[in-house]
């Protein structure tokens, strides 16, 4: 599953129909588990793990509406509202209720979306900017027909998202059927009604010419909605026997269609779920037919094969007619990194394997590192302020230095294997001991107080910077990197590694100065250079730009560099400081937006929605980041281990009396970089949509190394070589 360079998908000369057949429940496993059902599109296609983002709950209304939108979208409750226009609601026309609603009127024999003006209403103050129907609509201005097909209704209970994914802005699907005529009685499948697959194939003609039709096939779905009434060994055999006749349905569409021309995708929208195998994190994706070629799907929007985003599906879709994408729409046109099918398959089930540990063991892992580190912060300034605690502060001095040890331990562990969650802390605890033992092992040799935190911070820093410019292979599978089942990044460094490296690289450098006594002219060119090398790892588009930890990393080096240099500041300094971050990010900006669109960074896209967008689009970004902040401040327990790092580091500024002023005088530069990384902390909180963690976990670099050196001067006095 390594990287190969990806090859966008080329439309023949005269591109032809798109199918996209929707089979929600549809899991990775079931493909795998049944290689006989899928054997041909899976030789034949590419294939790959969707990650799903939408606004609001993950149900299906919303997973379907999301792809249509091309960006997360609300749309909850609104599958129940999908009919054919000749179709009754309260024996009112579903075509009249329509258009009392909306003052629309509604072409004959089309689909349409009654709720839409409620969609709409759930979206309008969306920070995502989302339009519902915004695949449909640009069809349709584009001259290219579209249909829907298909249910997931059971007894008196519609339900038809796939509606949601096909319309246009007005809520209307021009030609169509996810009425009864889709379906048919079978009193041998739980709640008597599933879908007429010969009926559907009959409504797709074999000459069908360009435009997209979207097929609901729903029996998965149905069968998870009522799986909680069924003995488990009837839910797998039915699941068993519908999933054979979904795939006898595509197979027969892929040897119906002119492949030459045609495109099909299959699709699950909607993760999770009660009633499947497996735990269904990602969902899988198969695409077959012109330009395709067996392999793995990757986008520009995550750079990783085999991972896509739902987001993609409505680019590929317009791309298929060269249709541009507009600004609006977060996702890529969708890559293929050719390879053979069934190692393609086999490929996927141990990416989703791996993904599916890691998510499961973070929680519990980083929920305990982070109360252990809250616990020592406590322990160690009650310790430091309540006189007679040599012993606890005894005790505290090597789990400080452990603390610090755990993120470049997490970093590592992706290098070992590992198969259950067991495994994988017994490892995480292994490399820690080591790396602390290590140090002790130094300072019995070397009894310098500095040099913990230069070698835990500056090994930090170099590791997590050279698994950058790898590619980020070890920060993509660390429990402390970005997960691509929450989705929110997939490549570059994260704000938990961003804020880290701010913290690791700022206490390292002053450190090591502090301890090799450079002159200035000396010290300011070797860490300014340092400086400028991390932040171009953390800022460069092609290694996947951390916004908000390229304004926090050049804010907080270019404050550490002027305190260095002995800069007293003042109104104006502040203001010089700010227009030299301001002008890196226009750089980086206009960069960005130089290099062609499915190489552009997240930078870039943004921009370009800032200026066709306006100041909207800015309040958006500003209630996106804020809303997200907020949210994290009261819910995460990042919060508490950043709030009380800063408060450790008020108090540890008027109590004991004179400590610092101490560590100022012994360590002038190492004082200088506490000071750095608070900026580096703040300035993170800032700008970062998730900045509580960059600035909680860029902490860890600030208020354990001082408590230790405080202890240590209380306890031992200072010793300095």
């Amino acid at each position: 599953m390594g990287i190969a360079n990806p090859q966008n998908l080329l439309s023949p000369p005269e591109p032809g129909h798109f199918y996209i057949v929707a089979v929600d429940r549809l899991t990775i496993r079931d493909i795998i588990d049944n290689k006989s059902a899928f054997e041909t599109i899976s030789q034949t296609g590419a294939l790959g793990l969707m990650s799903t983002g939408v606004d609001g709950n993950m149900v299906p209304d919303s997973t379907f509406a999301s792809i249509g939108a091309g960006m997360p979208l609300n749309a909850y409750g609104t599958a129940a509202r999908g009919m054919n226009d000749n179709e009754l609601l309260q024996n009112s026309l579903a075509r009249d209720v329509f258009g009392h609603r909306t003052g629309l009127t509604p072409p004959q024999d089309s689909v349409l979306l009654l709720d839409i003006a409620r969609v709409k209403k759930l979206n309008a103050n969306s920070a995502y900017s989302a339009v519902p129907g915004y695949l449909g609509t640009m069809l349709l201005d584009s001259g290219y027909n579209v249909r829907v097909f298909g249910n997931s209704d059971i007894t008196s209970n519609p339900k038809r998202p796939a509606v949601g994914l096909a319309m246009d802005n007005n809520g209307i699907v021009a030609q169509g059927d996810v009425g009864s005529g889709t379906i048919e009685l079978d009193d041998q499948f739980p709640g008597y009604i599933r879908t007429d697959y010969g009926a559907i194939l009959n409504m797709l003609s074999p000459t069908d010419g360009p435009g997209l039709t979207v097929v609901e096939l729903g029996d998965l779905a149905r069968l998870e909605m009522i799986g909680n009434y069924l003995a488990d060994d009837v839910l797998q055999a039915k699941r068993q026997e519908t999933i054979f006749r979904m795939a006898a349905f595509i197979n027969t569409l892929a040897n119906r269609a002119n492949l030459a021309q045609d495109r099909i995708m299959i699709v699950s929208p909607t993760p999770r779920g009660n009633n499947v195998q497996t735990t269904n994190y990602v969902t899988p994706v198969i695409m077959l037919g012109a330009g395709v070629e067996s392999g793995l799907l990757t986008s520009p929007s995550t750079r990783r094969p085999g991972i896509i985003k739902n987001f993609d599906l409505a680019p590929t879709v317009l791309n298929h007619w060269h249709i541009q994408s507009q600004t609006r729409v977060s996702g890529r046109a969708l890559q293929v990194i050719p390879g053979d099918g069934a190692q393609s398959l086999t490929g996927l089930g141990s990416l989703y394997q791996e993904l599916e540990l890691n998510y499961q063991t973070r929680p519990p892992a980083l929920r305990y590192y982070v109360l252990a580190q809250l616990v020592l912060v406590v322990l160690s300034l009650a310790a430091i302020l309540i006189p007679g605690r040599k012993t606890l502060m005894l005790a505290l001095k090597p789990l400080l230095l452990t603390v610090m040890s755990v993120p470049l331990a997490l970093l590592l562990v992706p290098l070992l294997p590992h198969t259950t969650i067991q495994i994988m802390v017994v490892q995480l605890i292994a490399v820690t001991v080591g790396i602390t033992t290590l140090i002790h092992l130094w300072l019995r040799n070397y009894d310098n107080e500095l040099d913990p935190f230069i070698f835990i911070s500056l090994l930090t820093s170099i590791c997590i910077m050279a698994d950058l410019v790898l590619g980020a292979p070890l920060q993509k599978n660390s429990l402390l990197g970005y997960d691509p089942i929450v989705g929110a990044r997939f490549y570059g460094v994260g704000n938990e590694y961003m804020g880290i490296l701010l913290g690791a690289t700022i206490i390292g450098t002053t450190a090591l100065a502090t301890r090799l006594s450079l002159n200035r002219k000396v010290m300011l060119p070797a860490i300014g250079a340092y400086y400028l090398i991390t932040l171009y790892i953390i800022a460069a588009p092609q290694l996947g730009t951390n916004v908000g930890g390229s304004i926090a990393g050049a804010g907080s080096f270019l404050v550490t560099l002027l305190l260095l240099a002995g800069v007293q500041f003042n109104i104006k300094t502040v203001l010089k400081t700010a227009g030299a971050v301001g002008l890196l990010l226009l750089s980086l900006i206009f960069y960005d937006l130089s290099r062609p669109v499915e190489n552009q960074s997240h930078i870039g896209r943004t921009a370009e929605l800032i200026a066709k967008g306006g100041l909207a689009e800015i309040f958006n970004i500003i209630h996106r980041k804020l809303s997200m902040n907020l949210k994290l401040l009261k819910y995460t327990i990042w919060s508490r281990v950043f709030l009380a790092s800063l408060f450790t580091l008020a108090i540890l500024f008027y109590r004991p009396v004179g400590v610092m002023q101490s560590l100022n005088a012994r360590h002038p530069e190492l004082y200088r970089g506490f000071i750095g990384v608070v900026i580096a902390s703040l300035l993170a909180l800032v700008f970062n949509d998730s900045g509580v963690v960059a600035a909680a976990t860029a902490m860890i670099f600030g208020a354990p190394p001082l408590l230790y050196l405080v202890i240590r001067t209380l306890v031992t006095g200072p010793k300095v070589n």
